[in-house]
């Protein structure tokens, strides 16, 4: 069975970048281990369940160099792409909406209010999605990525370097925790493992994921919420339609 694999729930390149960062100070398991047949089982269902929700509220967070990066938006994961308030509390603080895909990013800057359901027909930026040159775009295409139109392989990702790492509970919800493949060709070793985590439940559901980010960035997290009703996106600003649309 010629399936796509686990492998390639998170883009080889990114994984590449995210073995670069600075090691964690999360306290991991005493013992990561290969995943049982059961836990690869659940952890190949994670993205397709994601996929057949179609569209889902997430929650991120990007901590940063002395600042942290609030994503707070919604992702239809069957039309690849999201759309999101993004604040940023540096110096000085920041508050922008983000309507992403994966050819780019439009930015409407400046923004006060909460996320619109209809958003402004004008004042957007576009630039290319540019995941090598920062942890926001890095985190906007991971997100994307966490939807997959068929399971993985299970068999391969139990044989694969992903990891058991713990179980733990969401919301009094039992779930694992688990460490992602690494990048094809990176070194081995533990200072990869544990580069992306996935908190998935007994139904195969993605409840939270994290990556590190490369340079000064920690763990970039992002909530799920499977259990919340899953509201239509707006379209597309018409930039950004025009760089989606196929050619």
């Amino acid at each position: 069975m010629n399936r796509r694999t686990f492998l390639s729930a998170v883009p080889a390149s990114l994984l590449v970048l995210t073995a670069c960062s600075a090691p964690s100070r999360d306290t991991e398991a005493a013992a990561p281990r290969r995943l049982t047949s059961a836990e690869a089982d659940r952890m190949a269902l994670a993205r397709f369940a994601t996929y057949r929700r179609g569209t889902g509220d997430v929650t991120a967070t990007v901590p940063s160099h002395r600042r942290t990066i609030t994503l707070t938006g919604r992702i239809d994961w069957r039309g690849h792409h999201g759309y999101a308030e993004i604040r940023d509390d540096g110096t000085p603080p920041t508050q922008e909406l983000v309507h992403w895909s994966p050819q780019g990013v439009a930015t409407r800057p400046r923004w006060t209010g909460g996320l619109p359901d209809r958003p402004p027909a004008s004042g957007w930026e576009f630039h290319p999605l540019r995941p090598h040159s920062t942890a926001l775009d890095s985190l906007l295409l991971l997100l994307l990525h966490l939807g997959s139109d068929r399971p993985d392989n299970a068999q391969l990702l139990a044989h694969s370097d992903a990891r058991w790492l713990r179980d733990d509970r969401i919301d009094d919800v039992p779930v694992i925790v688990a460490a992602g493949p690494g990048a094809p060709g990176a070194p081995a070793g533990r200072g990869r493992l544990g580069n992306t985590r996935y908190w998935i439940d007994a139904d195969g559901r993605l409840l939270r994921f994290q990556a590190r980010l490369g340079g000064e960035v920690r763990w970039a997290t992002a909530e799920l919420h499977p259990n919340r009703p899953a509201e239509p996106l707006p379209d597309l600003p018409a930039q950004l339609a025009r760089a989606t649309a196929p050619r």
